[in-house]
């Protein structure tokens, strides 16, 4: 009693407090080509009432070469996950295109990336998937914090300094069976999947 206490530890998501988002200097040019900047990308995106428009980003570790994709759809909030065998780029257009090439056209509108160089064949993503891609501005992540929040979430089952090359592809389907099963308050206590559900029988 009278003795302040860190409760960080005990929250869902316990991490330290991040500094306030802004561009850091000597950041050089762009080295991801066609790259069309988050300012360019419609309205329509950030309001989450149309379906179809997802985030990426990867989940690595610095005790495997082996990292994760995740993917996340806006408007419903619900998570692709997936094995990478190394971050490459080459590897995370195929896991990209295997998650979301047997959706129907009308879900499979925009992915929003950071600046990492395994985005660099977002273009070839674009042939086979007719979506559209644009980028957060350098070192501001948090303009696609919906798949930085549910990353959050996926830390809590794979904490930093997992080694991914021992986690198997059923954990990983069961990391994301629970989360997109998870009732959200945003969605109304919905499950995610109940609403990508939704959007997908719309077809429009």
């Amino acid at each position: 009693i009278g003795k302040e206490r860190n409760l960080k530890e005990y929250l869902v998501k316990a991490h330290r407090i991040r500094k306030h988002p802004g561009y850091r200097k000597g950041y050089a040019k762009s080295h991801i080509p066609n790259r069309n900047g988050i300012e360019a990308r419609p309205a329509i995106v950030a309001a989450r009432n149309q379906a179809g428009h997802w985030e990426n980003d990867t989940i690595v570790s610095r005790k495997s070469a082996p990292a994760m994709v995740a993917l996340l759809e806006r408007k419903s909030r619900l998570e692709r996950l997936g094995k990478l065998k190394s971050k490459s780029s080459k590897n995370l257009k195929s896991a990209v295109n295997r998650r979301l090439s047997h959706y129907p056209k009308h879900m499979r509108r925009t992915i929003t990336y950071d600046n990492g160089a395994e985005n660099t064949l977002h273009s070839e993503i674009n042939a086979t998937l007719g979506t559209r891609s644009y980028f957060c501005a350098p070192y501001h992540s948090w303009e696609k914090g919906s798949v930085e929040n549910a990353i959050g979430l996926v830390r809590i089952f794979f904490p930093k300094g997992t080694d991914f090359s021992q986690v198997t592809r059923d954990q990983v389907k069961r990391v994301e069976y629970l989360l997109n099963t998870r009732p959200r308050k945003c969605l109304g206590y919905k499950t995610p999947l109940d609403v990508f559900r939704q959007s997908v029988a719309l077809r429009g």
